[in-house]
């Protein structure tokens, strides 16, 4: 049957239909797509594979790369199009692979330099968090990749590297760089005419001075905030000094595992953010929150939030109730696990109270995911939050057993119009 179709539409089946690569990095899940496999299906496919370059545009540049298939795949990927590069750590040292990219560092639109191990099937299935990486490098190797000429660079990401050196900032340019997150000992760069719009750390070590200075270079332009598995080494030092600063576009928020209690001073505190939508604070599943003290009062507004979500983490009370009371809508929260049973009720009767305080638009409230309530817990919620039409009780059923046929359960499918992962 596609034998008759035309080229220019067997291309544009093929480019969305081909089967991609999946690796595992310090980031997460990258997924290139694999043109080599579709080559492979006949003749017509290879020649219109070939001869059309956004089929060529993501590079990926191995320790044991063949310079000249990547001169190839160059070649192949036209005069114009925009270009991706993954360089992973054992080519990093190589001046070849520099010099085969050089005369196209002006398309690069994404620069990823780490380690890349295949992802298969089976793991993607058994492993929850990315692995860390530790690749011993040399800083002056990473610079020499940063400091090409990179005019249209958008996308930056440092990870899985250990680097060797401390030299003081290195001025880098990157004028239209909007995202940047590193996977590794965060080195001390200055991009001073980048306006950032998207920052992430990942499995990094930091100080809170360096975060604050990230974060003091993108304060007007910053929309999302990642800090997952973050180490901050010296947040609980004392004199830290962090300023106050307000951040007008910070939209999304993750914090997993902070370091201690300077750390949610200086996000939840100093930085704030009156336009945030989403805040995802936790420790990663099934691991504890850090130390945790009150935030002074008046010290922690979050008015416009619309997702509140606690991650699967083992949270403390304080920090639960803390967080709850600085907001007065949200349209989505996702509950999460506590200590003991009392904290949880002690935490059930907080959600309850925060329900029915004057002023909380509680009508907005649409969606609740319960990590470890029970069925009288989760009545007495929906009770307090009329507006609830999505109950997720997914992972409440993974940690409990519940009586399906209880005068609650029955209650709950009679007033929630989803009641996810409930089959009675």
């Amino acid at each position: 049957m596609l034998d008759k179709v035309p080229d220019d539409v067997l291309e544009v089946l093929i480019y969305f239909y081909q089967p991609l690569v999946e690796y595992r990095n310090t980031f997460g899940i990258l997924r290139t797509a694999a043109p080599v496999d579709a080559m492979l299906v006949c003749r017509r496919w290879k020649q219109v594979i070939i001869t059309n370059p956004r089929f060529w545009t993501d590079v990926f540049i191995q320790g044991d790369v063949d310079v000249d298939v990547t001169k190839l795949q160059l070649q192949r990927s036209g005069p114009c199009l925009p270009l991706r590069l993954w360089v992973t750590s054992g080519a990093l040292t190589k001046t070849t692979a520099l010099d085969a990219i050089l005369p196209y560092a002006k398309r690069l639109s994404g620069l990823f330099l780490e380690p890349l191990p295949f992802t298969s099937a089976e793991d993607l299935q058994t492993t929850n968090r990315p692995p860390t990486f530790a690749s011993q490098v040399k800083l002056t190797d990473v610079e020499k990749w940063i400091g090409m000429p990179l005019p249209n660079l958008r996308d930056l990401h440092l990870g899985g590297l250990t680097v060797n050196g401390q030299p003081p900032t290195i001025r880098i340019s990157l004028p239209k760089l909007e995202k940047l997150s590193f996977g590794m000992t965060v080195p001390r760069f200055f991009f001073p005419e980048s306006r950032l719009r998207h920052l992430g750390f990942i499995n990094s070590l930091i100080t809170m001075a360096k975060l604050s200075e990230y974060l003091t270079h993108c304060q007007e332009t910053l929309e999302t905030l990642n800090l997952d598995e973050v180490t901050v080494t010296d947040v609980d030092a004392p004199g830290e000094g962090l300023p106050d600063m307000v951040m007008p576009h910070l939209t999304e928020v993750v914090i997993r595992i902070p370091g201690g209690d300077g750390l949610a001073k200086l996000l939840l505190t100093n930085v704030h953010c009156p336009e945030l939508r989403s805040l995802t604070f936790s420790a990663s599943p099934g691991r504890r929150f850090g130390t945790w003290h009150h935030i002074p009062i008046g010290g922690l507004h979050l008015p416009n939030l619309d997702v509140l979500d606690f991650d699967g983490g083992i949270m403390p009370l304080e920090a639960f109730r803390d967080i709850l009371e600085s907001t007065a809508s949200m349209g989505k929260l996702v509950m999460p696990w506590f200590s003991s049973e009392e904290q949880l009720s002690a935490a059930v009767d907080a959600l309850v109270a925060w329900g029915g305080r004057a002023g909380n638009d509680t009508k907005s409230l649409i969606k609740l995911v319960a990590a470890d309530l029970d069925a009288k817990d989760l009545v007495r919620i929906v009770k307090a939050l009329p507006a609830v039409r999505i109950l997720d009780v997914s992972r409440a059923f993974k940690k409990r057993k519940f009586a399906k046929e209880s005068v609650e359960w029955r209650w709950l499918q009679e007033h929630v119009d989803n009641l996810v992962g409930f089959e009675g």
